[in-house]
C-alpha cells in the first residue's frame, strides 16, 4: 500500500471522516435515549447537558426530532462512506496485484531459460493465476484491518469518556478471552502452505492433461487421466475446506463473546448506576465495536494462511533473479563475420557433459548444418548461440565479441527462428506473422509467404490471411504450420535464420517446398540447419557432425560425403538404405 500513497492517504481521511459521523451517532443516541425517558429532560445525562450547552450559543433548539434525525444521518452518511472506503480498499487490492503481476513477469523474463526449463510449471503457473490473487486478497484484508481500527478507535473514544470503567472491562474481557484465536494464527499458516503445495499440484496435472489431449485421447486414456486430476483435486480442496472453515469459524465463534463481554460491562455499568441513556448509548457502541475486534482477528488468521502465496512468489522471483540474463552494452544492428563457439563445455545439471570441446564457426551469408543422433547436443548449441543458455567453460562470439558485451535481445530481434514444433498463436495468419516484425507492410507479408511457399495455401483459405489458425496452429496441417512458422521468420528478414529440424516431421511434398525455400535463402541470408534427413542439407557450405557432445567430422557436404569410411557417409548411406527398403515395400 506504501507505494500508491495518494490512494493510501484519501482512504485515512475516509476513515476518518467515517469515523467521526459514527462517533456523532453515538453522541445524538444519548440524548435522543433521555428525550424518550423523560420528554422535558428535566433531569439529563451528562453528555446531554453538554451538548444542550454547545447547541445554545448556535440557536439550535433541541428536540427528540432533531436528535433522531441527526442519528439516522449519521448511520446513512457512514453507510456511504463505507461503500466508498470499500472501493478504495479494492481499488490499492488491484493495483498492488497488477504491480505485482508486472513486476513478476518482469523478473521471469529476464531470466534464463535455465529457470523456465528448470521450473515446475505447475508451480509457475499457479503462482502466477491463484497465488497472486491470494496476495491480493491479503492486501484487501490489510487494508480492511487499517479501517476497522480507525473504527475502533472512534466506537470506543466515546464510551470510555462516558464510562471508562464499563467500557474497559468490556475490551478486557473481549480481550483475554479472545487470546486463544490468536493461537490459531500458527494453524492458519501451515494450512495456507498445504494449499499452495496441493494447488501448485493442481494447476501442474491441469497444464498436462490440456498439453497431452491428444496423445490422451489417441491411447484412449480420458478415464485415467480424470481420475488422477480428480485425486490432486481432492487433497487441494480437503486443504481449502479447513482452512476457510477456520477463517470463518474465528469471527463465528468470537460473536458469543462479544455479546457477554457487552452484558458484563452492562451490570458493571447498573450496579455503578449510570444513567440509563448513557448505559443505552454504551451498549450500541460495543456492540457494534466488538464483532469489529472479532473481524480483526479472523482477518488476522485469513493474512497467515496466505503468508505462504507472498512467500512462493518472492521465491520465484529470487529463483529468477539468480539466473538473469548477464547483459552487454554493445548494440547489435547487422551480422558482419559471424559466430563462433570456442572451446565450449555445456553440462545440464545433474546430468553427463552435454557439449564437451565444442569449436565451430557460423559464417555470415553460408549455410551451416549440424547432424548427429538424437541427444548429440545439436539442439543446445542452437540455444547457446540464442544466449539463453550459458556455456560452463569457453565462450561464445558474436562477431568475434564475447556474447556477453552484446545486449542480447538486440541481436534476438534480428534472428529468425523455426523449430521442430512450430509454435503458432490462437489468432489469424496476418497476426502470427506480424507478431515477428508489427511494422511489416501487406506486401511484406505476402512477400514472406512466397519466399516460404505458403502464399498458395494461404490464397485459398476462406478468410485468406486472416484466416484463424487455432490453438498452436491446430487448424492447419503440419506442412502449413511450418510454412507459416518461416514466413513469420522471414518477414523480419534476419541476420541470421536458424532452423531447427524445420522438415522432419513432414510429408515429402511438405519438405520439399520447405527444402526450395530454404535453399532459395541460402542464396542471401545466413542459416544455421540442424537436419535429421541429410537431404536437406546437400547445399550447405559446412557441416559439423556431432556425437555424445563432441565435433567428430566437419567440412563440406560433398568432401565429407566422400569419404568412404567416415561418419557422415555413413549416415548418408544408412538413410537412403532406409528410403529404397520404404519404397519396395
Amino acid at each position: 500500500m506504501t507505494s500508491y500513497p495518494r490512494h493510501f492517504v484519501v482512504l485515512f481521511l475516509i476513515l476518518v471522516v467515517e469515523g467521526i459521523v459514527a462517533a456523532a451517532a453515538v453522541l445524538a443516541m444519548v440524548p435522543l435515549a433521555d428525550f424518550l425517558l423523560d420528554p422535558t429532560l428535566a433531569a439529563p445525562s451528562r453528555l446531554t447537558q453538554v451538548l444542550l450547552g454547545v447547541m445554545g450559543p448556535l440557536n439550535i433548539h433541541p428536540s427528540f426530532w432533531f436528535f433522531g434525525l441527526l442519528f439516522v444521518l449519521s448511520n446513512l452518511i457512514m453507510g456511504l462512506l463505507s461503500v466508498v472506503a470499500r472501493y478504495f480498499i479494492l481499488h490499492i487490492k488491484y493495483a498492488v496485484v497488477r504491480g505485482l503481476y508486472g513486476g513478476a513477469l518482469t523478473t521471469f523474463l529476464k531470466a534464463r531459460w535455465e529457470f523456465f526449463s528448470g521450473t515446475d510449471q505447475g508451480r509457475l503457473l499457479n503462482t502466477l493465476n491463484k497465488e497472486l490473487q491470494n496476495i491480493g486478497d491479503t492486501l484487501g484484508h490489510m487494508a480492511t484491518q487499517l479501517a476497522r481500527v480507525v473504527q475502533l478507535c472512534i466506537y470506543f473514544s466515546v464510551p470510555l469518556w462516558l464510562n471508562a470503567t464499563m467500557t474497559l472491562t468490556a475490551l478486557g474481557i473481549a480481550l483475554l478471552l479472545g487470546l486463544p484465536f490468536f493461537l490459531l494464527q500458527k494453524v492458519g499458516y501451515r494450512l495456507g502452505q498445504q494449499n499452495t503445495e496441493t494447488a501448485n499440484v493442481m494447476m501442474g496435472a491441469i497444464t498436462e492433461i490440456l498439453s497431452a489431449a491428444r496423445l490422451i485421447l489417441g491411447f484412449g486414456r480420458q478415464a485415467q487421466s480424470r481420475k488422477r486430476f480428480l485425486q490432486v483435486f481432492d487433497q487441494h480442496v480437503h486443504v481449502t475446506l479447513r482452512s476457510q472453515t477456520l477463517e470463518t469459524g474465528v469471527g463465528l465463534l468470537y460473536q458469543p463473546i462479544g455479546i457477554l463481554s457487552a452484558i458484563v460491562a452492562l451490570g458493571v455499568a447498573l450496579h455503578l448506576g449510570s444513567p440509563i441513556a448513557e448505559m443505552a448509548a454504551l451498549l450500541w457502541s460495543l456492540l457494534r465495536a466488538l464483532p469489529i475486534l472479532g473481524q480483526l482477528m479472523s482477518s488476522s488468521v485469513s493474512i497467515n494462511t496466505f503468508l505462504p502465496s507472498y512467500e512462493q512468489l518472492v521465491s520465484l522471483r529470487e529463483q529468477a533473479k539468480s539466473l538473469e540474463e548477464v547483459e552487454g552494452d554493445r548494440l547489435f544492428t547487422r551480422l558482419k563475420s559471424g559466430l563462433e563457439l570456442k572451446n565450449v563445455t555445456f553440462i545440464y545439471p545433474g546430468r553427463q557433459k552435454t557439449l564437451q570441446d565444442v569449436n565451430l564457426t557460423i559464417r555470415k551469408g553460408k549455410m551451416t548444418a549440424l547432424v548427429g543422433e538424437s541427444g548429440s547436443g545439436k539442439s543446445t548449441i542452437t540455444d547457446l548461440v540464442l544466449g539463453l543458455q550459458i556455456p560452463k567453460q569457453g565462450e561464445v562470439l558474436l562477431d568475434g565479441i564475447p556474447f556477453s558485451e552484446w545486449k542480447q535481445n538486440s541481436f534476438r530481434e534480428r534472428v529468425g527462428y523455426v523449430p521442430q514444433e512450430p509454435l503458432l498463436f490462437h489468432t489469424s495468419i496476418r497476426d502470427n506473422l506480424l507478431w515477428s516484425y508489427p511494422e511489416g507492410s501487406e506486401d511484406d507479408l505476402w512477400k514472406a509467404c512466397r519466399m516460404a511457399n505458403a502464399e498458395t495455401f494461404v490464397k485459398e483459405l476462406p478468410q485468406g490471411i486472416d484466416t484463424i489458425v487455432g490453438d498452436r496452429g491446430a487448424r492447419l496441417s503440419g506442412g502449413q504450420r511450418q510454412r507459416i512458422a518461416l514466413a513469420r521468420a522471414l518477414l523480419l528478414k534476419p541476420e541470421l535464420l536458424i532452423l531447427d529440424e524445420a522438415t522432419s516431421a513432414l510429408d515429402s511434398e511438405s519438405e520439399r517446398l520447405i527444402q526450395e525455400s530454404i535453399d532459395a535463402l541460402a542464396k542471401n541470408t545466413t542459416v544455421l540447419i540442424i537436419a535429421h534427413r541429410l537431404s536437406t542439407i546437400a547445399k550447405a557450405d559446412y557441416v559439423y557432425v556431432l556425437r555424445e557432445g563432441h565435433v567428430i567430422e566437419e567440412g563440406s557436404y560433398v568432401d565429407l560425403r566422400q569419404k568412404t569410411i567416415g561418419i557422415f557417409s555413413q549416415m548418408i548411406q544408412v538413410q537412403q538404405n532406409i528410403v529404397i527398403e520404404e519404397v519396395l515395400t
